[in-house]
């Protein structure tokens, strides 16, 4: 378990609790590539993950087991101390390879370039959106009141990438962080992940130090990634999760000098506003608006 693997990717993935995923998560790496070592990092999970891992005897296989939870953004510093490729792939644990090919991905990757992301899917293997613009007043309210699908197409896939099926090599602001393609040399330009962050923004900010060292972030189609959790994730947002989301998106905001949360807040409030009166015809309208109402109350919260 302990012998050196050299080769020229590393994929560090973070765990906690997640031996459902884990497990088939690495073993579809290990159908599809070759060269490619795998560091798991195990953010003391309570479950079975860590023995699991050990005992398929890999010795393309790492496992880092830690005392305690540290947090997204540091146990993946951790990874990167143990990783010998040239290049370095971010992975969430709920992911699953379905094609080869990551080789010819990091061929991107050059002094122009400094973090490339691939196309996810969904389960049922259809598009999942991963591209998105930095929070500015005008995109926030395109997006919370979904007016990209309102736009012409050639506009929607400027102001709304998320919506949109990109079929080409594109330029874009950043990519959701379930898989990161960057190497390891620029991955330590930048200081690897920013530890202010417990958990979400992290993939925001590590895009926003490539841009910083003048370089691109790209999305390629050309590689595609099962993410399981994707839809998932969406559709159950807790109002913990809510507060841990709006907390890192201040952190990011105090950090570069964009302080958003008022635009949220907002935009949650005339969607409050709006389903309020919209449930004195039909009550479904009166769930909506007590959850708009719920969390103008983190917002609020996160922002004292």
């Amino acid at each position: 378990m302990q012998n050196e693997f050299q080769a020229k990717i590393s994929a560090i993935i973070v765990t906690w609790n997640s031996e459902k995923d884990i497990v088939k998560c690495v073993d579809s790496i290990l159908k599809y590539e070759n060269n490619i070592e795998i560091i798991v990092v195990d953010n003391n999970s309570q479950d079975n993950t860590v023995n699991m891992l050990k005992n398929k005897g890999e010795k393309r296989l790492k496992v880092i087991a830690l005392k305690d939870n540290v947090g997204f953004a540091a146990a993946n510093n951790e990874g990167l101390k143990h990783a010998n490729g040239k290049y370095i792939l971010y992975l969430n644990p709920d992911t699953l390879f379905v094609e080869s090919g990551l080789e010819k991905l990091t061929n991107q990757l050059n002094s122009n370039v400094g973090l490339v992301g691939c196309q996810l899917l969904n389960a049922d293997r259809s598009f999942q959106p991963s591209v998105y613009m930095f929070d500015n007043p005008v995109n926030i309210v395109i997006e919370q009141f979904n007016l990209g699908k309102l736009m012409p197409k050639v506009i929607a896939k400027k102001y709304a990438p998320y919506l949109n099926k990109i079929d080409t090599n594109v330029e874009v602001d950043w990519l959701v962080g379930a898989f990161l393609l960057i190497s390891k040399q620029d991955c330590q330009r930048i200081g690897g992940f920013s530890t202010d962050y417990f958990m979400y923004a992290e993939d925001m900010d590590i895009a926003f130090k490539i841009h910083k060292l003048q370089k691109k972030v790209v999305f390629s189609p050309n590689f595609k990634v099962v993410h399981v959790g994707g839809n998932s994730e969406k559709q159950d947002v807790s109002s913990t999760k809510k507060e841990k989301m709006f907390s890192s998106r201040k952190v990011f905001s105090d950090k570069y000098g964009w302080n958003n949360l008022p635009i949220f807040y907002f935009c949650y409030l005339i969607k409050f506003l709006l389903f309020s009166l919209a449930g004195c015809i039909h009550g479904d309208y009166k769930k909506r608006s007590k959850e708009y109402w719920r969390t103008l109350k983190i917002i609020r919260k996160v922002e004292e």
